[in-house]
């Protein structure tokens, strides 16, 4: 991006929007991760969760669809939209 705005292919805005959703775009996997999920963690760490047979794969597991859509959502948006 830097390259593509210092040689002229872009507008100052284009090259501040394109930050922004960088940026913004790189916390959505993390989001998705159980760490990034806080009421995930807190039925692991409650007694509910041997009842429910909740473990951290399983958790891994059931945030996989999210990490999936979110990241090729993200990748969409800053290849098309912006």
């Amino acid at each position: 991006m830097k390259q593509a705005f210092l040689s002229g292919h872009m507008s100052r805005e284009h090259l501040e929007t394109l930050a922004i959703a960088i940026n913004t775009g790189t916390n959505l996997p993390s989001v998705a991760t159980p760490n990034g999920q806080a009421a995930f963690l807190f039925l692991l760490t409650s007694a509910i969760a041997p009842l429910i047979r909740l473990s951290y794969g399983r958790m891994m597991w059931m945030a996989l669809p999210y990490t999936v859509v979110m990241g090729v959502l993200g990748w969409y948006a800053v290849s098309y939209w912006l």
